[in-house]
């Protein structure tokens, strides 16, 4: 497994079936760090048996989400055309048949959207602080990971 950032193109989303990678939309990736928690924490539990889905990248989805559902979990996925994606890839060799290009990581994640879709409260903020938005992010893929649910 390797954790990496970078552009997908993606021509057709409904013909778009991919065993070998998960991909997350940059606007939900608040560090590399995280992404990569959040893979090692579905690849150990679905090495376990304890799988939520049948796809090895939509379990990771489902993790780096924090949630059980595929249809919230997606939301934070890719779309058709260029998308900006953190990328957890499980075979390294299959990557080049996909319109992948690997670019040094910079976060843009959505500072706005990642607090909503993750119900991080502006209690927690002020408590936490901005700087340290990646951990309350953590924090929700930890508790999801114990209990399989976070209430948001």
């Amino acid at each position: 497994m390797r954790v990496t950032f970078g552009e997908l193109i993606v021509d057709d989303l409904s013909s778009f079936n991919v065993d070998f990678a998960a991909f997350v939309n940059s606007r939900y990736v608040v560090s590399l760090e995280v992404l990569e928690f959040a893979a090692k924490k579905a690849i150990g539990n679905w090495e376990r048996g304890k799988r939520i889905s049948r796809s090895l990248p939509i379990e990771i989805l489902l993790y780096y989400a924090s949630t059980r559902q595929i249809k919230d979990a997606l939301k934070i996925g890719i779309h058709e055309g260029k998308n900006r994606v953190g990328a957890v890839i499980l075979d390294d060799r299959r990557v080049a048949e996909l319109r992948f290009r690997e670019l040094k990581f910079n976060p843009e994640y959505d500072f706005k959207a990642v607090k909503e879709f993750y119900g991080i409260t502006d209690e927690e903020m002020e408590i936490a602080g901005v700087e340290k938005l990646p951990l309350l992010v953590r924090e929700r893929i930890a508790l999801f990971s114990a209990f399989e649910e976070v209430v948001k």
